[in-house]
């Protein structure tokens, strides 16, 4: 008798947790009363969500992907990634690593000998990977259009700081740090170690012919955009994926032990990417990833986000030895090319998180606030 009312405690219990998890009709209702107004208020054409709620993956998708075809977005429409690209380049890196073709300790000059310039000399792979090589620039200047006249840039380049010790957001940091690791070509050491493992059908930094009609169009003071070809594009943004395969890439982050014992090379590599290397104001520096502790407000997330604090140069302080990748976490990444606007967070520990893709570039505070707002929703 005492046997069975335990078990009748017990099923009553379960039930109760079961019936508190949300339906999904109720996650649809909490995306859409966040996404709507912010749609509106930014005047975005389209947008597709991914939430990962308590390992449970689920799809909302808004608007269009095109305003003269009113052709409507779905979690398999091609959205440009820009700098959430990062973070695939910091995987690959980690594979690199596990694999040990890549030693960030290495310096840049093993990668590349050409770089004869005495400021090169201190310089490491980790100090590219984490833009802490001494203040290189967002971007690369206009006349860098070919390997010679990279080349003669970073030759001349001079820092303002010693290695390790300023991080300066910069995509000639990190897009030569992706372009240098690689032997080869890197699209193809990218599908081969990264997109395919993960089964990510539908990413490509080349979209292929018969995807064309599944990739959006990117708006920009109303007009059709979409990112054009530079160099050292590839490892800094330039990745186009979907929010269905975005989802799979973010499960695979936040639950690295659900990857099969065939991928063990990509699990420990996934945690390398989400290591600690550097701390900067209220984050640490991973391999692409920005990590917090958890928990996290959303004002520091906002303001640590916004163009005045991102952008400029920040202390930096290089981690010796390096911490490793801790499940109470806030792992996110902005991204955002001339037309689109990305963001993908989530919290290890809750295996929950959020992507969020749009066909408009608006700003990251916003995006943070709105993802926020969510993922706090499903948690009460």
């Amino acid at each position: 008798m005492k046997k069975s009312l335990f078990y009748l405690v017990l099923l009553s219990l379960s039930a109760r947790c079961v019936a508190a998890d949300l339906s999904s009709q109720q996650v649809t209702s909490l995306v859409k009363a966040a996404v709507e107004p912010l749609m509106e208020q930014q005047a975005i054409p389209g947008m597709s969500v991914a939430v990962l709620y308590k390992g449970r993956a689920q799809f909302v998708n808004f608007g269009v992907a095109d305003l003269e075809s009113r052709r409507r977005v779905t979690e398999n429409t091609l959205f440009e990634l820009g700098s959430v690209s990062k973070t695939f380049t910091g995987t690959l890196a980690g594979v690199l690593i596990r694999n040990g073709a890549l030693r960030l300790n290495d310096p840049v000059t093993k990668y590349w000998p050409q770089l004869t310039g005495a400021q090169w000399r201190p310089l490491r792979m980790l100090h590219l990977a984490t833009y802490t090589a001494g203040g290189l620039p967002l971007q690369l200047p206009d006349e860098v259009t070919d390997q010679a006249s990279l080349l003669r840039y970073y030759q001349q380049w001079q820092p303002q700081a010693a290695p390790g010790t300023l991080r300066q957001y910069s995509n000639a940091s990190i897009g030569l740090f992706g372009a240098l690791m690689v032997k080869g070509d890197y699209e193809q050491a990218m599908e081969r170690n990264v997109f395919q493992p993960l089964h990510l059908t539908r990413t490509y930094i080349t979209v292929p012919a018969p995807m064309m009609l599944n990739y959006a169009w990117g708006y920009k003071e109303g007009k059709p955009v979409r990112v054009s070809p530079g160099m050292l594009d590839a490892p800094a943004y330039g990745v186009k994926s979907t929010a269905r395969d975005m989802l799979t890439f973010m499960q695979a982050n936040a639950d690295p032990n659900r990857l099969s014992a065939g991928n063990a090379v990509l699990r420990n590599a996934i945690r390398t990417a989400q290591s600690r290397y550097v701390k900067s104001r209220t984050f640490y520096q991973g391999l692409g990833w920005e990590i917090y502790d958890w928990p996290v407000s959303v004002a520091t997330l906002a303001e640590d986000s916004s163009s005045e604090v991102a952008l400029k140069p920040q202390p930096a302080t290089l981690l010796t030895p390096v911490r490793p990748s801790q499940s109470a976490s806030w792992v996110h990444k902005t991204g955002a090319t001339n037309g689109f606007g990305a963001y993908i967070a989530f919290i290890p520990e809750q295996n929950s998180g959020i992507v969020m893709l749009a066909n408009k570039n608006y700003p990251n505070p916003l995006r943070i606030k709105v993802a926020r707002q969510i993922i706090d929703a499903l948690q009460q």
